[in-house]
């Protein structure tokens, strides 16, 4: 669906694969409904205007969690829950055309 300035919290109990099209920056720092072992894949989609951004507290691969900016640019964040202790490791893809 559409996002724009908003809190992303999908609900991994509903599906594995989310697309967003950002007409706003985000925040994606949970996934509701997430249990040792998650695995969920997001796809985010630059609108026409771009330079959405991204905050997010996971621990990402390299501390890299810039979105492309360019208008229409798609972008995939792949994130594993793993426990309580270790918290969300994501890895961001950018760029795809």
């Amino acid at each position: 669906g559409n996002t724009g300035a908003a809190t992303l919290t999908p609900n991994a109990g509903a599906g594995s694969i989310y697309t967003y099209t950002l007409t706003g920056n985000i925040t994606l720092s949970t996934l509701s409904n997430a249990v040792a072992g998650t695995s969920m894949v997001i796809i985010l989609t630059q609108d026409a205007t771009g330079a959405r951004t991204l905050t997010s507290t996971m621990k990402f691969a390299g501390g890299y969690k810039t979105l492309s900016t360019a208008a229409s640019a798609v972008d995939m964040i792949t994130i594993t829950y793993v426990n309580s202790t270790v918290g969300y490791l994501a890895s961001l893809v950018t760029g795809f055309a």
